[in-house]
């Protein structure tokens, strides 16, 4: 049996190999794991003598492995883990963001973590953010669900979280 292609029968079979190059290569990325991870709790915040908007979250690694970072890079200070909120649209008209980013992202005033997430366990993350001057507090409040939590490890974006939309049965 003999087959014989011609040049746009060998470029077919190139873009067929390079796709299946990059699906095959996907769970070296770390995304893979992005579906051990649920949300179990999120509580909000108003600290007012400080006009702060502050996040208390719980995930969970429903995997049998552990969630740690998988991001490298040839400087000494690891990235790591990384928790944030990313606000829509109104959330945002009513926070203090960083200036000069391509991104909206809100100033950040503090957070801390438990770092890794052992498979089975849970781990607390708290966030807080800097909320413009004058604006109602109350607004706020109703609207830190209007956002998105989003997991990175170092510059990638392991799994986002529409807040509005999060299920913490």
């Amino acid at each position: 049996m003999e087959i014989i292609l011609n040049r746009k029968g060998c470029i077919i079979i190139r873009k067929l190999a390079f796709v299946f190059l990059l699906i095959s290569l996907l769970p070296l990325t770390g995304f893979h794991r992005a579906n051990q991870l649920v949300i179990t709790n999120i509580d909000t915040t108003i600290i007012k003598a400080e006009r702060i908007l502050r996040y208390d979250i719980k995930i969970k690694n429903t995997g049998n492995t552990p969630f740690k970072s998988e991001f490298d890079y040839p400087g000494q200070h690891n990235y790591g883990i990384e928790v944030v909120i990313r606000p829509n649209k109104e959330l945002a008209s009513k926070m203090e963001l960083v200036e000069g980013s391509q991104f909206i992202k809100m100033i950040p005033w503090g957070s801390g973590s438990t770092g890794i997430i052992d498979s089975g366990s849970e781990a607390s993350y708290h966030l807080e953010y800097k909320i413009k001057k004058g604006t109602n507090l109350k607004e706020v409040k109703e609207l830190a669900f209007d956002s998105a939590l989003i997991i990175l490890d170092g510059v990638n974006i392991v799994k986002e979280f529409p807040l509005d939309k999060v299920n913490m049965d």
